[in-house]
């Protein structure tokens, strides 16, 4: 009799199957993690300088009235120089114009018959500008430059 054929038997399956590797997600989502907390880190070391912007805007605001009221009195700004804002604004302390604001409640003014312009420091370095013209325009502007000789170039219609 013939040799019957061997039997063919299928190789076992092999048991242990491997898993791919989740390092992928692990690198996106630590990544997205460390993201998000220098953005929140971010947010609160810059909090403060909101306030600062509008304190100053506010203490310009306050000394252009002031200017503008001198100007409707006498048809010019010459008056409405440091030593007049100092006597009609106490809240607020008034430089002259060669001088450099140091912070956000003293402001450095020029004035003259046909303009006025003040500048106050927000940060070192950092400084607000409000310029009025004896035509009514009133002009902003933001620098580097803290005397209120600098404000005289602002010409912008909002900050």
């Amino acid at each position: 009799m013939p040799a019957s054929p061997a039997p063919v038997t299928a190789p076992e399956p092999d048991l242990a199957v491997r898993r791919p590797s989740n390092r992928g997600f692990w690198l996106v989502a630590g990544s997205l993690l460390l993201a998000c907390v220098l953005l929140v880190v971010e947010i609160f070391a810059n909090h403060d300088i909101g306030d600062s912007i509008s304190h100053a805007e506010h203490s310009l605001r306050v000394a252009s009235a002031a200017a503008q009221a001198v100007f409707d009195r006498d048809g010019s700004y010459a008056a409405a120089d440091a030593a007049a804002h100092t006597r009609r604004t106490p809240s607020l302390t008034f430089v002259d114009g060669d001088r450099p604001s140091t912070g956000l409640d003293q402001l450095s003014i020029v004035a003259s018959d046909d303009g006025w312009a003040a500048t106050v420091q927000t940060r070192p370095g950092a400084c607000f500008y409000l310029r009025r013209t004896s035509g009514g325009d009133v002009f902003y502007g933001v620098g580097t430059g803290c005397a209120g000789r600098d404000a005289l170039s602002a010409a912008d219609t909002q900050w």
